[in-house]
């Protein structure tokens, strides 16, 4: 077993999963797989791009700007409550 057998091993132990000498051969190659897919991606040159935290740019031209234009009282927005406490509305609690 060598270096990359091993580390799969431990992987799969801290990931709860009991990979058998089977299952080995599979997994080695679908980690090479992957590894090939990261080499790639490392050679792509980014030199001057800038990070993104999405892939491209969505235009949010549609939102309405939010202004406040019917605003209720508390206790209008509590009168049909079955329970309220401390001014909140209070529900089953639903786990147990």
């Amino acid at each position: 077993m060598d270096d990359t057998d091993l580390m799969l091993k431990k992987l799969g132990r801290k990931t709860m999963f009991n990979i058998t000498d089977e299952e080995m051969p599979a997994l080695r190659e679908q980690y090479e797989v992957f590894m090939s897919h990261v080499q790639a991606l490392d050679e792509i040159d980014t030199e001057g791009v800038e990070p993104l935290a999405f892939p491209y740019v969505v235009e949010t031209t549609f939102l309405r700007e939010d202004e406040p234009n019917h605003v209720i009282s508390t206790e209008d927005a509590l009168k049909n409550c079955k329970t309220v406490q401390r001014n909140q509305i209070r529900v089953p609690k639903v786990v147990g």
